[in-house]
């Protein structure tokens, strides 16, 4: 890498990161005058004790999601764990309902030449691997009926096979990890059950939802932010 390339990369993160912090601060000041304040210090909690990457309407949509999910029957279930920021999210408003939670613990998997976005290599094998199954555990301790399973899924799903669910977030930023999941979790999905999907931006993903939505005749709601949902009619 050039000293001219050097540069260009390090003023496209420093850029990067100003306008994320500014969009940051924006989006909870806005969560702040029209939400209830409580969840709105829940996030702000979450982020200082993880690497947590999600911006503040996203993370809202995670708990407000699952608020709504608790009266149904079903389990929950994330896959794409990292660092559990979004995981104790789903924890403070699951009240008893059974979490099941998949991650590798080691990074992404091997990436395909779908994994990009608009056009570009986003994301790395291994890539988010400063994690561990320890680390969840100890974060997530004071929670009840979360199941944390490491491996590469769906083979680590093996212990829900028969499961049915009311709630899934899927994180998995990859393409085939993105179809595999979709495959696994629609058909155990109660009806009005719903998937919500992290990084919908990527061209792999809105690949798999694209395959996935012709082999099944479904409508992607594409939310703010990097977020879209399926329900399960």
């Amino acid at each position: 890498m050039t000293d001219k390339t050097r540069k260009i990369v390090y003023n496209s993160k420093s850029i990067g990161g100003i306008l994320s912090k500014i969009a940051t601060s924006f989006q909870f000041r806005l969560l702040s005058f029209y939400k209830d304040k409580e969840t709105v210090e829940l996030i702000k909690k979450i982020r200082k004790e993880v690497d947590f990457a999600f911006y503040p309407y996203e993370a809202y949509m995670i708990h407000s999601i699952v608020r709504t999910q608790i009266a149904l029957d079903g389990d929950m279930a994330e896959v794409g764990v990292y660092q559990g920021g979004s995981a104790k999210l789903i924890c403070e408003a699951k009240k008893e309902k059974e979490l099941y939670l998949f991650d590798t613990f080691t990074g992404l998997p091997k990436l395909s030449d779908d994994d990009t976005h608009f056009g570009e290599k986003h994301w790395y094998e291994n890539q988010f691997n400063n994690t561990s199954i320890e680390s969840i555990k100890k974060l997530l301790s004071k929670y009840k009926n979360v199941h944390i399973i490491k491996g590469e899924f769906p083979s680590s799903g093996e212990k829900i096979i028969n499961k049915k669910f009311c709630f899934v977030h899927l994180d998995v930023d990859l393409y085939k990890s993105t179809i595999d999941s979709l495959r696994f979790f629609f058909p155990k999905m109660i009806r009005g059950g719903i998937i919500l999907i992290h990084d919908y931006h990527s061209d792999g993903i809105q690949k798999a939802f694209k395959e996935f939505m012709d082999e099944n005749y479904l409508q992607v709601i594409e939310l703010t932010g990097s977020q879209a949902i399926i329900i399960k009619n």
